[in-house]
């Protein structure tokens, strides 16, 4: 004899309800997914940004050290040029640098279709606490300490849109 089964009560498959939980389960574990990769994707973006920052000060220092030592000393050597970084000097600094044109490439540059400016900032306390220490007197009359600072123009004033690298500029004697 053949036996017949019967649905009903012990019908084994899912209800409506149950779909509808596990998919607000689902959406809820994907919506905390897609924060955690927005979050990863600015934190690259803004790596980036840092990484473009600091290589463009390293360009600017490199440059800066590759000029002559004694017209720029002369510069920072006066009082009111101290305070005055050369990105906001460029008409008096132009006289120091061999080509004015490219200091203001240098220090105005568009990469990637964001505008960065970059300071140039004399240490004169470095400087001055070099010169008051009897072994390092000769190594600080030929050594100039600046600080390259790049900011992007139009950012907000935070540690992800700046960045700083410290040098000197060497005199000839010394290179």
């Amino acid at each position: 004899m053949m036996k017949w089964i019967r649905y009903g009560a012990k019908e084994s498959g899912l209800t409506l309800v149950e779909v509808l939980a596990s998919l607000v389960v689902l959406s809820v574990v994907s919506l905390v997914l897609t924060s955690f990769f927005t979050n990863a994707l600015s934190y690259a973006k803004g790596n980036q940004s840092k990484t473009v920052m600091v290589n463009l000060a390293r360009n600017a220092l490199f440059y800066m050290e590759k000029q002559s030592f004694g017209p720029i000393e002369t510069y920072f050597s006066n009082s009111s040029n101290i305070s005055c970084p050369l990105s906001g000097c460029i008409e008096p600094v132009s006289q120091l640098v061999e080509d004015s044109s490219v200091l203001q490439q240098i220090l105005n540059p568009n990469i990637n279709g964001v505008q960065y400016t970059i300071s140039v900032i004399y240490q004169k306390d470095m400087r001055d606490r070099m010169l008051s220490n009897p072994d390092k007197k000769n190594m600080a009359e030929e050594l100039l300490p600046i600080l390259v600072r790049v900011e992007k123009a139009n950012g907000t004033a935070s540690a992800r849109n700046a960045s700083e690298v410290e040098g000197y500029i060497a005199s000839e004697r010394v290179r």
